[in-house]
């Protein structure tokens, strides 16, 4: 297949949430199939890795994102009633290099990363598949709940409105909308009625991702890794410090909270060198901070489709603690009998992982793997058991690369039959 692939940020390096999957799936379509990749760079850190990129794919386009008319196109948005994601990310060079390549390339289908590159479509005439990933309308309802500024409340009330429109409208005119999680396919077809959605969740690299057991383990020490600029994890990383480490340094003093990811804001760099919590910006490898650690945790009180903080650490056989909300996209987490999660019932919910929700449960089910190196060596066997039999990327794409094989296959046999039918009337 010939595939037009609009994502919003440079897929490499794969070093955050959406640029995991939207890396494996161009590497594996463009494997396979002739893609011509057309993105932004977001963060000049990123720029290095152009060349990289293009070694992979047929074509690339890939322009800066001007901030200054980002922000314009955002305010403009706001006034205008359109979604203010999708604003961010338009850029005028952009728009002109796809609808250039639309009008001469015999595109077999178009796939979109993320509702906010849908519009770069609008007008043109071409099948497409959107990789919604997770359902962006319900993250801003629930940063509208959650968010202590009116403002910010109601802006993020206005976006998910907004933005809920969009993801009909494209759900509703799309040949095939994907998601990660059964629940975020669930909400989907609460507000909209797609013409197909598929469920395709994310993988893990369970080669990069592994043990290493020849790497000592540091005591007492807890990991949290993700990109540090992104709003649910800094919520998440504030709320450990100042609501649960406490509860667990009152038991164990020599306990260490490491915070791993790239732009951390200035609210989390405040946090380093107090209450024994690092924060060590961007790493090129994350892989030596979780297999270090006896404990990785996930505490997101706002969190959407599945967690790849989650799987790398499972992978790397370190037994996770997290809140409901970051278990939630995966298959095996399931509330407790009786509608209510506890350490208890952990064996219940997700190998390897400790669900938790109240600061004193998260700090009594910490302090418990501190504790236990036995049971930590359990749940991280069995984790990485777990992530390796269900988690693999090979499985998640090889369904994706049939749906869109499927669906290009349907839209030609469309064309032809519309094509017969304008040539009967004749």
């Amino acid at each position: 297949m010939r595939i037009l692939f609009l994502c919003h940020r440079i897929p490499f390096p794969p070093d955050k949430g959406d640029k995991i999957r939207s890396w494996h799936e161009v590497d594996w379509l463009a494997a396979r199939h002739e893609v011509d990749l057309f993105t932004l760079i977001d963060d000049e850190a990123d720029r290095p890795h152009i060349e990289t990129l293009r070694r992979h794919v047929h074509a690339l386009e890939c322009p800066t994102l001007d901030r200054w008319r980002s922000k314009l196109n955002v305010a403009t948005a706001l006034l205008t009633g359109r979604s203010l994601s999708a604003a961010h990310f338009l850029a005028p060079e952009l728009t002109k290099a796809i609808h250039r390549a639309v009008r001469t390339v015999p595109y077999d289908l178009a796939f979109v990363f993320s509702s906010n590159m849908a519009p770069y479509l609008d007008g043109l005439s071409i099948p497409r598949a959107l990789d919604f990933v997770d359902i962006d309308s319900a993250k801003f309802e629930a940063y509208a709940e959650s968010d202590p500024s009116l403002l910010r409340r109601l802006v993020y009330r206005t976006e998910a409105k907004r933005l809920r429109a969009l993801e009909k409208r494209l759900s509703e005119s799309a040949e095939l909308t994907l998601v990660c999680s059964q629940r975020e396919a669930e909400e989907l077809r609460g507000f909209a009625r797609p013409r197909r959605v598929e469920v395709v969740p994310n993988g893990t690299d369970t080669g990069y991702f592994a043990p290493r057991p020849e790497l000592p383990v540091t005591a007492d020490s807890i990991v949290f890794t993700g990109a540090m600029d992104y709003r649910a994890n800094i919520d998440a990383v504030l709320w450990f410090a100042a609501a649960i480490l406490p509860l667990i340094q009152a038991e164990i003093p020599t306990a260490t909270f490491t915070i791993v990811g790239s732009n951390p804001s200035p609210e989390v760099l405040a946090l380093h060198g107090t209450r024994k919590i690092s924060v060590t910006g961007r790493v090129q490898d994350v892989r030596p901070y979780v297999q270090a650690a006896m404990v990785a945790v996930a505490p997101l009180r706002v969190a959407r489709g599945i967690q790849n903080k989650v799987l790398e650490a499972l992978a790397c056989g370190t037994p996770v603690v997290a809140t409901m909300a970051a278990l939630g996209g995966l298959d095996a987490a399931r509330e407790a009998p009786g509608g209510r999660s506890s350490p208890s019932h952990a064996s219940g919910v997700l190998p390897g992982a400790i669900p938790a929700e109240s600061p004193r449960e998260f700090a009594a089910a910490t302090l418990s793997l501190l504790r236990d190196r036995a049971r930590r060596d359990s749940l991280g066997v069995s984790g990485r058991d777990h992530v390796v039999s269900e988690y693999r990327w090979e499985r998640r794409l090889e369904r994706l690369e049939e749906l869109l094989v499927e669906t290009a296959s349907s839209a030609r046999r469309t064309n032809v039959e519309e094509t017969v039918f304008r040539s009967l009337d004749r």
